[in-house]
């Protein structure tokens, strides 16, 4: 049953970063897409900007409490020295690799697709270190590092913590709905001042301000869950009948209010509906797609296998072969509907097989991928 479980969360994971790469594809198509977006096609669809909106609402969340499930066994197991040290390798270098190397072009895309008259030296020495300052997809493992480095100080100077034997203690409905309610005033109290979709950065990390509470929390959450047997035979396991409906309806509410409600309209009331359903929506969706794997999508198989080893590689690689993919179609006159498929379906396949043939088996590579 252990591995069932691990199988299941393994290939979630998959979904969600094929998710990323489907959201980033479908931003260069959506009505109503960021002025600073890399590559915008100048076909729109309102159905792209409804799907982008989906999508964004619950996919890192679900990725830092998968993060989180994970860690404290792995830490237990180790030592905080040993798990650190890992981390270092397997999140910190291509943390610092990706956002000094590799961010840089990806964000030139914005100058090049625009045909600014800039090179990719000068923005490189210039802007990206100003006003275009970004860390791409990198940012994730910044904030994740920073995670894994606090619990690890936490288990280290925390005796309680380090001795928190696993047991299983199934959540109750009030739980849940304090959780949803915290995560919602957190983000909220931000959000007053940063939207929920505004990115900011403080020295080296990159984040969404109105969501920094939502990484932390799912974090927490993902700790929480495994040291209390959530998704074990003995312990809580979210069903389909009970998590699905509430997930499709806080999503199409979520989706109706952000579509209809005018963009000049930033009330309180507002903004607190919104962050309310998105969180409601966030927290519904983990517990839908939890539910889901774990019933009919947690086998392994050869293709599988391949996908979980390979998910970190795709998420690592892709924002360097969907933008000039995304690029490269704009000039060709088919429907953007066939441009999203295509350059979703080819970023992903071509970043699988690098991923599987370079970063998975060179020799110091495989060490972090």
């Amino acid at each position: 049953m252990q591995n069932e479980r691990h199988h299941a969360l393994d290939n979630l994971r998959i979904l969600v970063i094929f998710l990323v790469v489907l959201l980033h594809a479908s931003l260069s198509y959506m009505t109503y897409a960021p002025e600073w977006w890399y590559v915008l096609d100048p076909q729109r669809s309102l159905f792209f900007t409804g799907l982008v909106l989906l999508i964004d609402v619950p996919i890192m969340l679900i990725m830092f409490f998968l993060a989180g499930y994970f860690t404290y066994a792995s830490l237990a197991k180790r030592g905080p020295s040993v798990f650190l040290r890992d981390k270092l390798v397997r999140i910190g270098i291509p943390w610092v690799f990706g956002s000094l190397v590799l961010a840089p072009p990806t964000a030139y895309m914005i100058y090049y697709s625009r045909h600014f008259p800039v090179s990719l030296w000068t923005f490189w020495a210039t802007d990206f270190w100003g006003k275009a300052y970004q860390q791409s997809v990198y940012w994730y493992l910044g904030i994740l590092l920073l995670f894994f480095a606090l619990t690890a100080l936490a288990f280290s100077v925390n005796q309680r913590f380090a001795a928190w034997q696993r047991s299983v203690l199934r959540p109750t409905w009030r739980f849940f709905t304090l959780f949803v309610l915290a995560m919602t005033a957190g983000s909220l109290w931000i959000g007053l001042t940063h939207p929920l979709d505004q990115w900011s950065h403080i020295y080296v990390l990159v984040f969404q301000p109105a969501r920094v509470p939502l990484y932390l929390g799912y974090f927490v959450l993902g700790i929480f869950a495994h040291q209390r047997g959530w998704f074990t035979e003995q312990g809580y396991s979210p069903t389909i009948l009970r998590w699905l409906p509430l997930c499709l309806a806080s999503g199409l509410l979520y989706l109706g209010w952000r579509l209809t409600l005018p963009p000049t309209v930033n009330t309180v009331p507002s903004k607190a509906i919104a962050t309310l359903l998105f969180n409601l929506f966030s927290f519904s969706s983990l517990m839908a797609s939890v539910a889901l794997f774990r019933a009919h999508l947690g086998s392994e198989t050869p293709f599988w296998r391949s996908q979980a080893r390979n998910s970190y590689g795709v998420y690592y690689l892709h924002p360097l072969i969907l933008y000039p993919l995304a690029l490269v179609f704009v000039p060709i006159p088919v429907s953007i509907y066939v441009k999203a498929f295509a350059i979703t379906l080819l970023a992903y396949l071509v970043c699988w097989g690098l991923s599987a043939a370079v970063l998975t088996r060179g020799p110091g590579l495989r060490r972090m991928f």
